[in-house]
């Protein structure tokens, strides 16, 4: 929960300061009552992504995920439907992928994560080694801003 608060503080910082307006995607919820008792509740049907939002007249998505793992990020911490509405969206999309152990969050572009998404399938790794993230994501920096994600995508 923690490292959603920093996205959902940086997000309210890049709203106030005019950079960006991005926003928590609520998930729809089914609730059973009996009554006027709630007795139950569970998504109702798939969700889109964590964030969707505007950037410089640019439309941008992404999922925000973390690992306790100190060696790869899994995919299973992904759902089908999750990568599959990144891959079909036609602006700026990406995963920010956050290591507790670290205490690091990087970016990993579209590209990246549907390349090694879709390699699962071809008998690659279930997982992407956290070395891989060192080398080659972008390291999410702390600035003017709490996780100032939208540097790592100037370039």
């Amino acid at each position: 929960m923690r490292f959603e608060e920093m996205i959902n503080y940086t997000n309210a910082q890049y709203e106030r300061k005019g950079v960006a307006s991005i926003r928590k995607v609520s998930t729809p919820w089914k609730v059973i009552r009996n009554g006027k008792r709630i007795v139950s509740a569970f998504p109702d049907g798939p969700s889109t992504v964590d964030y969707m939002g505007d950037w410089k007249g640019k439309s941008i998505c992404f999922e925000a995920k973390s690992t306790n793992s100190t060696s790869s990020f899994p995919f299973k911490n992904f759902e089908e439907h999750q990568i599959e509405f990144i891959r079909r969206w036609q602006g700026i999309g990406f995963a920010l992928i956050h290591f507790e152990y670290y205490n690091e969050t990087y970016l990993i572009s579209k590209k990246d994560l549907l390349e090694k998404w879709d390699m699962q399938y071809k008998g690659g790794r279930k997982s992407i080694p956290y070395e891989w993230f060192k080398q080659n994501a972008k390291l999410v920096k702390q600035g003017m801003f709490l996780l100032d994600y939208l540097d790592s995508l100037k370039g």
